[in-house]
């Protein structure tokens, strides 16, 4: 099954981004629906049901205050001149990355997984884009209501593919200390 470890965004937040979605309306793109918008923390891949049990033994075993987090900036991978993907950040980055290194550095080893970390909520996959400066300059300009919400749990989730896309599914949540 294709796994990965996720912090689920506050109703309030999924509200905001949707709100920049709706001005997507020059793009050819796949959005991704409110209710899946989440925060990737460590993509697994596909995992046997023995790497789901091993990864939640490990996971248990870590260690990590709650904090509150904010929508950031916007932006688009992987460059300007070549646009797959629309996204936001979610801050504090640095609390972030470090939870995603005590995540990463508890399951190194034990599963294969990509060094990369690009703190990031993905909006929206890109097809095609008319106008790409008009697009970005969008996406840039737009500023956020401070909508400031805990976070207080991660998730091991599931994720199945469809032809009306993916549905994400709870495989195991930890609370943070």
């Amino acid at each position: 099954m294709r796994c990965f470890i996720a912090i689920d965004l506050s109703d309030e937040a999924r509200d905001e981004i949707a709100k920049l979605q709706k001005n997507f309306s020059e793009a050819d793109m796949k959005l991704v629906e409110p209710p899946n918008l989440h925060m990737t923390i460590q993509f697994l891949g596909e995992l046997t049901d023995f790497q789901v049990n091993q990864c939640r033994e490990l996971l248990k075993n870590i260690k990590f205050p709650k904090f509150s987090a904010h929508l950031g900036n916007a932006g688009v991978f992987p460059s300007e001149s070549y646009i797959k993907i629309a996204w936001v950040s979610l801050e504090p980055q640095e609390v972030i990355k470090e939870l995603h290194e005590k995540i990463h550095s508890s399951l190194k080893g034990v599963i294969a997984l990509d060094e990369r970390f690009e703190s990031h909520i993905t909006l929206a996959r890109i097809k095609f884009i008319k106008d790409k400066r008009q697009f970005i300059e969008k996406i840039k300009n737009r500023k956020f209501k401070q909508v400031e919400f805990a976070v207080d749990s991660f998730a091991l989730k599931k994720s199945t593919l469809t032809g009306q896309g993916p549905i994400y599914e709870d495989i195991w949540r930890t609370e943070l200390s």
